[in-house]
């Protein structure tokens, strides 16, 4: 039964900022407004056009520390929602847990908090997050009525690293949009096609990719799609590196997407941490065989030999051979491409979409009960599985 109260999701930044998060809340906000039910996005303004958002997004001044997005007056607009709402937290930096934390305390607001990323220390103020984790965002998860996360393994690294009630924490994976499922026969050039698409950033882990080209870049045409703040060093370093047939074409959303999807033989992923990357997903529909990186995140959705290779993050060596490898033999690539769109049919919006309404319901009828939202039954336990 869809939750009537309103829900309102809580974001650092929304489309056409680029990013997994940002496409998830697009995503189920969406969804919940096409079915008629209350939905509210909090978010930074930065990034977001004048026009052409939906009218429930609703885009906070904010300023940026570290990497970090605050918008200062985030805590004063959670303290004046209505008193049915229930929050929908979507965790990736500091500030938002504990804004929505002050507003469950002083107010009595429940909250569903999504944990997307949970980045490790790094950097020149990496000892920050150290004490962050344990001193805020643990309290954080552990007072809200449920806490999302997209694997069984990162299910249980939250669970240990928070001291989260297990009851408390459901899988609830991404979903695949409609458009991006493609059901035509791949059949490699002598050439082949590799897509990297994602922000340009330090998580994401480019340098690998660039590094794995050496000495073999000719034999393949390499397509990096996206945009962030390394683009520059990378494309000094892909140069530097003597590599042949790589384009950087920037951002790439919808349609565009999905022709470069349809374009490449390869989807290639070197990143150093995901959540579950949506545009994994989306390239196991279109039928993809992978090339990417043994992390969590990544190793729930390619199996090692079945639909890609896995490769260790820093090993430039191990990756150049799996890239070498994959369209070596016709008839393997032909089973991976399979197996891709085998592994992504069960992952859709309205799968997910239907999950959420569930811990809503949940959230909202502990509040009703007199609780905090803290507290819930074995119904925790459950999530959308593969």
């Amino acid at each position: 039964m869809p939750q009537r109260s309103p829900v309102v999701h809580v974001t650092p930044h929304y489309p056409p900022f680029l990013g997994g998060l940002e496409k998830v809340v697009e995503a189920l906000a969406a969804q919940r407004s096409r079915h008629g039910l209350p939905v509210t996005v909090l978010t930074s303004r930065a990034g977001l056009p004048r026009g052409g958002v939906p009218g429930y997004v609703r885009g906070l001044w904010s300023w940026q520390v570290a990497h970090t997005t605050i918008p200062p007056g985030l805590p004063g607009r959670l303290l004046r929602l209505p008193r049915d709402s229930v929050i929908h937290l979507h965790v990736s930096q500091a500030f938002l847990p504990e804004s929505v934390l002050a507003a469950h305390l002083l107010r009595g607001l429940p909250y569903v908090a999504h944990l997307h990323l949970d980045a490790g220390p790094s950097g020149r103020a990496g000892f920050l997050l150290r004490g962050y984790q344990p001193l805020v965002l643990g309290p954080a998860l552990r007072h809200a009525a449920s806490v999302v996360v997209f694997t069984q393994e990162q299910r249980a690294a939250a669970v240990t690293k928070y001291r989260i009630d297990p009851a408390r924490v459901a899988v609830v994976p991404n979903g695949v949009g409609a458009g991006f499922w493609f059901s035509g026969r791949r059949q490699p050039g002598p050439r082949p096609r590799l897509l990297f698409a994602g922000r340009l950033s330090p998580q994401k882990n480019i340098p690998l990719l660039l590094q794995a080209l050496a000495g073999v870049s000719a034999r393949f045409e390499t397509v990096l799609a996206g945009d962030g703040e390394l683009g520059p060093a990378l494309r000094r370093s892909a140069a530097a590196l003597g590599l042949r047939n790589v384009r950087f074409c920037g951002r790439a959303d919808g349609a565009g997407l999905r022709a470069l999807y349809r374009q490449a033989d390869v989807f290639v992923l070197p990143s150093e941490r995901e959540g579950m990357p949506l545009v994994l997903l989306e390239a196991l529909a279109m039928g993809l065989p992978v090339v990417a990186t043994d992390i969590p995140g990544v190793r729930d959705l390619v199996a090692d030999g079945r639909n890609g290779f896995l490769v260790p993050p820093g090993d430039p060596a191990a990756m150049r051979a799996a890239l070498l490898r994959i369209t070596a033999d016709p008839g393997r690539y032909q089973r991976m491409s399979a197996e891709s769109r085998r592994v992504a049919g069960p992952y859709s919006w309205d799968r997910v979409g239907a999950e959420f309404e569930r811990l809503y319901a949940e959230a909202a009828g502990a509040r009703a009960a007199g609780g905090h939202g803290g507290r819930r039954g074995r119904a925790g336990r459950r999530g959308v599985q593969r």
